[in-house]
């Protein structure tokens, strides 16, 4: 596999895994808005393809919005707006498929009980962020999948500051 394609897949998993772990620590704090103390989070594996999938789609929507300079708090709109399509069409597949990993039918102003607008300013926030976590989380796959260790690290950092 080459290392662009095992970078893709690093950034898949790494983001697939921080979705995960973004969505059970907002169900933890959510849950003290109700009184339980216990924060406890829940999530679905189901859903690292959701969060995977902004690894992999976010440099191409993103590179031509910052070439036409649009600006970053409407290059969040449009993420948002992703972010909605995704939740909306995997929630349609999921419950296809026979799997029911969540519904907000019970949510006012809700879409088929799969996307609701009161996770618009969840949804603007992290597209706000997006682009920021992209490029960590890329630099990070990149380390991983060109196989570096602390001392190549290094010795690459030594080079450049010499």
């Amino acid at each position: 596999m080459s290392l662009s394609a095992r970078r893709i897949c690093l950034r898949f998993i790494l983001f697939g895994g921080l979705g995960l772990i973004f969505e059970v620590c907002f169900g933890a704090v959510w849950g003290l808005k109700n009184g339980d103390w216990n924060l406890r989070g829940s999530s679905s594996l189901w859903m690292i393809f959701d969060y995977g999938l902004l690894g992999v789609a976010l440099l191409p929507i993103a590179r031509p919005l910052i070439r036409r300079k649009i600006p970053l708090p409407l290059r969040a709109v449009v993420y948002m707006a992703g972010f909605f399509t995704v939740e909306f069409v995997s929630g349609w597949l999921f419950e296809r498929c026979g799997l029911h990993i969540w519904s907000y039918r019970s949510l006012p102003y809700n879409l088929c009980g799969y996307i609701a607008l009161m996770y618009v300013p969840i949804w603007y926030g992290v597209g706000l962020v997006a682009e920021y976590l992209y490029r960590k989380i890329d630099a990070f796959a990149l380390v991983l999948a060109a196989g570096l260790d602390a001392p190549e690290i290094e010795s690459v950092q030594n080079r450049q500051n010499s």
